[in-house]
């Protein structure tokens, strides 16, 4: 958002921290924000539109990466990019190239481009 994105959407299950995120988002004056209160992959599921970038942060320790990204290849833009944070580097399959990778302390980050026909101008 603080990029300029014309529309952020955010989906976090924990109740708890989605009351924090509303009390920042009103403190914030971010009209541009849609918070969800569900889960990532139930989202994923569903036909939410089309997506610049998709930042996952799911728990470290789930399966939810794999489970995921299969989801995510007709929800991005044709220039659509995954942010990924995880415990470990992840290692997807050929749907994706990994654009760049870093690590800050015991914190994976990658950035994903999905090679998949699949995509949707």
């Amino acid at each position: 958002m603080s990029r300029g994105a014309a529309e952020v959407v955010m989906v976090e299950r924990n109740r708890t921290i989605i009351r924090a995120l509303q009390k920042t988002i009103i403190k914030l004056d971010c009209s541009n924000v849609l918070l969800r209160c569900e889960d990532g992959l139930e989202f994923a599921h569903q036909k939410n539109g089309l997506f610049d970038v998709i930042f996952l942060d799911p728990p470290f320790q789930s399966d939810y990466l794999q489970k995921l990204l299969p989801l995510l290849t007709d929800k991005l833009t044709q220039d659509g990019l995954v942010f990924v944070e995880s415990g470990q580097i992840f290692e997807p399959d050929q749907t994706w190239q990994v654009v760049r990778h870093a690590k800050s302390s015991t914190v994976h980050y990658q950035l994903l481009r999905c090679e998949s026909a699949l995509k949707h101008d």
